[in-house]
């Protein structure tokens, strides 16, 4: 595929109106301006966020992480799973789910304390989301 692509229609007059639409960019010719870390995103999906940051920082961009994850998405292909944290990267989710289902009467700030009593760290909110698996 070409860089360029022509348009081509015609106006309320009947006059035939043509354009050249430039499909292909510089991210470096957008240097300086709000744009910039958009664009940058845009053409980097494979890079994590943490990368991303770690770039613009570099370039003096300031953004926030949570600016960067609320944008990438837009540029990812359709399917593309962006985890915030590995599943179960402990190891202990079937332990902690086994535990909460042996206490279904506890509030959600003593399942933290029982938790970790059992060697099970985990938040309010992981066990407010996970409390009835």
């Amino acid at each position: 595929m070409g860089s360029k692509r022509t348009m081509f229609w015609k106006d309320w007059r009947g006059n035939k109106i043509t354009r050249n639409v430039n499909q292909v960019l510089d991210v470096r010719d957008f240097a300086g301006t709000p744009g910039y870390a958009l664009l940058l995103i845009a053409a980097n999906t494979n890079l994590s966020v943490s990368d991303i940051d770690r770039f613009l920082t570099t370039e003096g961009v300031e953004r926030s992480r949570n600016w960067i994850q609320r944008r990438r998405w837009l540029f990812q292909q359709p399917g593309t799973a962006n985890p915030t944290s590995p599943a179960n990267a402990d190891g202990k989710e079937e332990r902690a789910a086994k535990i909460m289902r042996l206490n279904p009467r506890l509030s959600i700030r003593d399942l933290v304390k029982l938790l970790k009593e059992n060697g099970v760290v985990r938040s309010r909110e992981w066990v407010r989301m996970h409390r009835c698996d």
